[in-house]
């Protein structure tokens, strides 16, 4: 079940230091919507067929098919993927991997034969990821994935983009800390130190969402994430994620995750 990712630390598996995920939509499917995040690992992903961008505090870097993106650890970044069908390989990994030298957000498209490798070693590396016992070749081939990088890239043009999202981080970080906590829009902005209506403005034109809206997103993608790790009741995590009764925790929740939370969390549970 997909949750998205929220703006906190990720559970990393202690033996390999990585988590793997292979992400796929299916033709047909809508464009994801934008949710600007970050969080303790770096990623490393094989973007197989996509095609859109993503903005970063350095700026916006392109996506197309046969992408290989790398985020340092605790990037802001906000993909925005075109609708239909898309595959990628999402890699979380710890510092202890070793990237220091990547410094920056940086997105290469190599030519057609190392394409072909990376192709190969990351369907290599999810196929590992599933099987029992191989930790530590996961450990292997995600240093090995890493080293296609060219090391410390270029510092990338800053953007209109990138700097809102630079300006705008206090108010992720604030939403992010405040874990279940309503955050008002004023809050965010003298966090910013901007006025509550230039804020608005400036967070709906950055991220494409209004600020309330991506809040009451995080709280349901953090609610979403304690139905599948807390055994509490559906109107205890209904309650403290700030709403004012369980059917309307639970009607939200079915409008952004298509199923009601026992479901969801039935599901999940299923499939684990």
């Amino acid at each position: 079940m997909d949750t998205g990712t929220l703006c906190e630390p990720i559970a990393l598996d202690p033996a390999s230091s990585v988590r793997v995920e292979r992400v796929l939509r299916p033709a047909g499917s809508s464009a994801p919507e934008p949710f600007p995040h970050f969080h303790e690992p770096a990623e490393l992903i094989w973007f197989a067929r996509a095609e859109g961008s993503v903005a970063t505090e350095w700026g916006t870097l392109p996506i197309a098919d046969g992408t290989l993106l790398f985020l340092p650890a605790m990037t802001t970044h906000d993909f925005r993927l075109a609708a239909g069908a898309t595959e990628w390989v999402l890699v979380h990994c710890d510092a202890a991997l070793g990237y220091e030298s990547l410094a920056t957000a940086q997105a290469i498209r190599p030519d057609a034969a190392v394409a072909a490798r990376l192709a190969a070693g990351f369907d290599w590396l999810a196929a590992l990821a599933e099987a029992p016992g191989r930790a530590a070749d996961v450990l292997a081939l995600t240093r090995l994935l890493l080293k296609e990088l060219p090391g410390t890239a270029p510092q990338a043009e800053t953007t209109a983009a990138g700097r809102s999202l630079h300006r705008l981080r206090p108010a992720l970080d604030l939403v992010a800390g405040a874990d279940f906590r309503l955050v008002t829009i004023e809050e965010a902005a003298a966090r910013c130190h901007l006025s509550p209506s230039y804020f608005s403005r400036a967070f709906a034109r950055a991220f494409g969402v209004g600020f309330a809206e991506y809040a009451r997103a995080y709280r349901l993608r953090a609610a979403a994430r304690s139905l599948t790790t807390e055994g509490a009741r559906v109107s205890d995590i209904a309650w403290r994620s700030g709403f004012q009764t369980p059917s309307h925790f639970t009607a939200a929740f079915r409008k952004r995750f298509g199923v009601s939370p026992s479901d969801f969390r039935r599901r999940y549970l299923a499939g684990r």
